[in-house]
């Protein structure tokens, strides 16, 4: 009797940690949100669904955000990833209507992860309420008054390597030519993991501080990161740049990153 209960109940743990397991590598599905941006999201989307999807995850794109942003449709993702602002060239179905902005602001707020890439920060500056709402949801960023100087190669430095999205990675790694944002909106809540120096010898409009270009933050249960590195193709090449948005998303999904360091990051 004893050796059936006891086998039973190896059965019963043998099962439960199956399931745990599978719990951990569970697929993370992500949205990316483009279709109007005054960048070239036609070349940066699909590069970045190409570099998620061989990291493991599942993702779609809208690029009619009119008629995808319902409470219906986002409830099927763990993450949406902003590759949008809203510009007068964007057409009918990229214009978010005021259903679409309730349903993104909730979708937030109830719980979902939010990754904001690079311009998407600079979307809804026009002064409505959603626009001062959108503000806190992406956790600040471009807005109105940010700037950069010229391209040039920089080095990101990891301020935080506490926080599980920078936690292993190098203290510093060179990026490639890039657009180096500066004078962004941070709130006293947010937590800045990278930073880059905005050299004055490179370009006298540059700050001279040292400029943060990756931070987290929450927007009611909803895990927030904005990266703003990798204006282009070219600038996303960067290895440091794919882990810091693979391992942000994985952030954004579930709290955790279980993503490995890529062993070719430059030191």
């Amino acid at each position: 009797m004893m050796r059936r209960l006891f086998a039973a109940s190896t059965a019963v743990l043998l099962v439960l940690a199956i399931t745990g397991l599978a719990d951990d590598k569970k697929q993370i599905h992500v949205l990316i949100i483009t279709g109007d941006h005054g960048h070239d999201w036609k070349a940066t989307t699909p590069f970045i669904k190409d570099f998620l999807t061989k990291a493991g995850m599942k993702v779609d794109v809208t690029e009619t955000p009119r008629k995808d942003l319902t409470a219906e449709n986002l409830a099927k993702y763990d993450v949406l990833l902003l590759n949008y602002k809203d510009t007068k060239k964007g057409a009918p179905d990229t214009r978010w209507s005021e259903e679409n902005k309730q349903a993104f602001a909730d979708a937030v707020k109830g719980g979902k992860g939010l990754l904001v890439y690079h311009h998407a920060s600079s979307a809804f500056v026009g002064g409505s309420a959603f626009d001062k709402e959108f503000e806190r949801i992406i956790a600040g960023g471009w807005r109105k008054q940010g700037n950069h100087g010229k391209r040039h190669v920089f080095t990101v430095r990891i301020v935080n390597k506490d926080h599980p999205i920078t936690q292993d990675m190098p203290g510093a790694f060179r990026h490639s030519n890039d657009e180096l944002y500066q004078n962004s909106v941070m709130f006293p809540d947010s937590i800045v993991l990278a930073t880059a120096y905005s050299d004055k010898n490179i370009d006298p409009k540059n700050s001279g501080k040292d400029e943060p270009v990756v931070w987290v933050s929450h927007f009611g249960k909803g895990r927030v990161c904005e990266n703003v590195l990798g204006h282009d193709v070219e600038a996303m090449k960067s290895p440091g740049f794919q882990a810091l948005m693979i391992r942000g998303i994985e952030w954004c999904a579930t709290g955790k990153v279980q993503s490995p360091v890529p062993a070719e990051l430059p030191r």
